[in-house]
């Protein structure tokens, strides 16, 4: 897509901090971003204040004037323009019920939810939202996941963060009126990350008078954070829903069909692992309580699918169904991470933030294999 690979080449079609539908920038990205900015921030003894904001309604809220004022002035090429207007101009829909087509109708939308161009369009539209708040606070930081937007600071002054983040919010809020887009108040959220013992209760008022209380834990593209990172309801929400899955499973293995070992062993892999593997790039660093919670729930799951005792030796399972053990794993996907950030662009933010200096001949004199497509699932 010509939009697409616009933005991986040109810095100032896109802000540094906007992910989805560009080129190796996915959700464990987005939320590694927050949660080193706000390690390092602990590590510096301040504390980091956060607001999570949701656009409401992505697709409905996009002026198709405002877009190609923006697209003008980011100096876009004229038949790319041209060819935008004339997507969102020209739709058309299609009704078909059993053996009867109506004729083609003109709709009138915004952005089409369909489209694999709607996304980097809303992107776009949204890109000089960060430009403003940067202008009038050069040290307040910002993420962006399609319709999830995130300004966060850090200082040791708490109570001038929050005024900052603030007026920060005012500016958001006023952007998006004169830009026919809303956020969800119901879905705007506080935190502080800090390692203080007390909890903070600062709080922020939006400009519709709505107070957003701080909370000490709050969810982001799917993965649960607390004020101190050490992502205990995220684990364990997780667990709850790998049980609730094996149970499924459990029923299932026990019915009159009797699934056999092959069988059991590809339905653990899709529906199991999918949820206990997923993410742990973001919160898995050798904790032991949460390993023996994930080994209980394999161990499990492997003497269902061998119908094997419960004295049963658990690596001569694992060796038997061929799953490798809940640690190897673990510590598996994060070195595959690890390895793929080596070989990302300078220029990806999580490149940034890791200080990684090697360079690809790095990796061909270690030997090191850095088939990086293998990894992007």
């Amino acid at each position: 897509m010509q939009l697409s690979y616009t933005a991986e080449i040109n810095d100032k079609l896109l802000n540094f901090d906007q992910m989805k539908d560009r080129k190796q920038r996915s959700v464990i990205d987005a939320v590694l971003n927050l949660v080193h900015d706000a390690q390092m921030t602990k590590s510096r003894e301040n504390t980091l204040i956060c607001l999570l904001l949701d656009v409401k309604e992505v697709f409905d809220h996009v002026a198709l004037k405002q877009l190609i004022k923006i697209l003008i002035k980011l100096k876009i090429l004229i038949n790319l323009i041209n060819w935008v207007k004339c997507f969102l101009q020209n739709q058309v829909i299609d009704l078909a019920f059993d053996d009867e087509r109506q004729k083609s109708k003109k709709i009138s939308t915004e952005i089409s939810q369909d489209s694999s161009i709607s996304l980097i369009l809303f992107l776009i539209y949204i890109r000089y939202l960060f430009s403003k708040i940067y202008a009038k606070f050069g040290n307040l930081q910002s993420l962006s996941y399609i319709d999830d937007v995130t300004l966060y600071i850090e200082r040791r002054n708490i109570d001038k963060n929050v005024k900052m983040l603030e007026n920060a919010a005012k500016i958001a809020f006023t952007w998006a009126e004169n830009n026919a887009v809303q956020f969800d108040n119901s879905k705007s959220e506080l935190i502080h990350f800090e390692s203080h013992k007390t909890t903070l209760n600062q709080m922020i008022i939006l400009l519709n008078n709505m107070i957003i209380k701080s909370k000490t834990c709050v969810r982001w593209l799917e993965v649960w954070l607390n004020r101190k990172l050490n992502f205990k309801v995220h684990v364990q929400t997780k667990i709850a829903t790998v049980t609730r899955t094996l149970h499924s499973l459990f029923r299932l293995m026990n019915s009159e069909w009797e699934l056999n070992v092959k069988s059991g062993k590809q339905l653990y892999l899709t529906c199991i692992t999918s949820i206990s593997d997923y993410d742990v790039e973001i919160w898995w660093n050798n904790q032991k309580s949460y390993l023996v919670k994930f080994r209980k729930l394999q161990n499990a799951a492997l003497r269902k699918i061998l119908s094997a005792f419960r004295t049963s030796s658990i690596d001569a399972m694992q060796i038997e169904v061929e799953i490798s053990s809940m640690k190897m794993r673990l510590d598996q996907k994060c070195k595959n991470y690890a390895i793929w950030i080596v070989e990302l662009s300078k220029k990806h933010s999580i490149r940034k933030r890791t200080f990684i200096l090697y360079s690809s001949q790095y990796s061909i004199k270690l030997n090191l294999d850095l088939n990086v497509s293998k990894y992007l699932n």
